[in-house]
């Protein structure tokens, strides 16, 4: 068994979203639809920012709450993505149906931390950062219908 801080599950996340943009970038030439290119560049976009946005978490996050252990062994990102089906060609079905699946991934992780924590106020913060993955999700759905309407 590992043991891990909580600026470790930050980290973790931070490294998710990394994966995620190039997981995204590496869709670019299967895509043939602008829709689906546009859908691609917001998000590459919208996941730098949530990487920046949890790196300003971490820098306001309480010392003690990041210095929190954990008596758990924390899974590489590759792990998630390297069984992860490309087709020849990508569609924006795809790309939803993917994101959608990566997004489940993150908020299943800060839920199984959050339950794992002994600290209340880093329980807390895992469930924030869960909800905001949850609005995150909210912002793509819409996100996703306005590029089907156009």
């Amino acid at each position: 068994m590992s043991f891990n801080q909580t600026r470790d599950i930050l980290n973790h996340a931070r490294d998710f979203h990394r994966r995620l943009i190039r997981f995204y970038s590496t869709l670019r030439p299967q895509a043939h639809d602008e829709i689906t290119l546009k859908l691609i560049e917001d998000l590459v976009d919208h996941e730098k920012q949530l990487e920046h946005r949890l790196a300003d978490y971490e820098e306001d996050a309480a010392q003690d709450a990041m210095d929190t252990f954990f008596k758990y062994m924390i899974a590489t990102t590759d792990q998630t993505f390297e069984h992860y089906f490309i087709p020849e060609i990508v569609d924006a079905e795809y790309v939803i149906k993917a994101t959608r699946y990566f997004d489940e991934t993150l908020m299943r992780f800060y839920e199984g931390m959050a339950q794992r924590s002994m600290s209340v106020k880093v329980r807390e913060m895992l469930e924030n950062l869960q909800k905001l993955e949850q609005r995150e999700q909210q912002t793509l759905s819409k996100l996703m219908l306005s590029l089907q309407e156009t």
